[in-house]
């Protein structure tokens, strides 16, 4: 049975913006039920990224550095929104009754995700923290998944479009396959227009 759990993902670029909060709290205070965020890893992913192309370590490993990345970016949003602790277990998510909770996946991607049903996740540079939320929003059945960014999605907004302009990863139209519903919210317009994503 599908929860009412929204996962939002809080893209990486957002995390050092001043306004971050101011705009996304009024924004959060509109939406129902439980919104369960994921931060992007940012700043962290991209000095990552920068090292694996001068010293070539490895997709494999460089894919788990991006991971660890992004546990330290759910502690800064956290810090930023003045929340509690950030929750670390994808099976409370579900049945989660406060109304925002922030998400560190690490032990999600390393002990849930590989036996879940559905298309596994490759650990290489085509995932990103997109496809990782939309993996998350499929084990939870969510209604919506909700991608927070700092630019608006292509037109026509189709979810393979928006892989082939590099808005979203390379691998997010597989992994949000089975997702019913995909919003894109430009955060940085004072509009917050809210832009579906259509599977065709």
């Amino acid at each position: 049975m599908p929860s009412s759990v929204r996962v939002v993902k809080v893209g990486g670029s957002l995390l050092a913006w001043p306004q971050l909060i101011t705009a996304l709290n009024p924004w959060l205070a509109r939406q129902p039920g439980t919104n369960v965020l994921i931060a992007g890893g940012g700043f962290l992913a991209d000095s990552i990224r920068r090292f694996d192309q001068r010293l070539q370590f490895g997709v494999e490993e460089a894919h788990w550095l991006c991971v660890s990345a992004m546990s330290h970016t759910a502690k800064l949003l956290a810090h930023r929104l003045k929340h509690g602790p950030v929750h670390t277990t994808a099976s409370r998510l579900a049945t989660a009754t406060a109304h925002v909770v922030v998400f560190d996946c690490a032990r999600f991607l390393k002990s849930d995700e590989p036996r879940l049903k559905g298309t596994r996740l490759p650990h290489n540079w085509s995932v990103s923290s997109d496809s990782i939320a939309a993996r998350l929003a499929e084990a939870l059945q969510s209604p919506e998944l909700v991608l927070l960014k700092s630019c608006q999605p292509p037109h026509p907004a189709t979810r393979h479009e928006a892989v082939s302009v590099g808005y979203v990863d390379e691998f997010f139209a597989r992994a949000a396959q089975n997702l019913p519903r995909i919003k894109c919210v430009n955060l940085r317009d004072i509009a917050r227009t809210e832009t579906l994503l259509t599977e065709t």
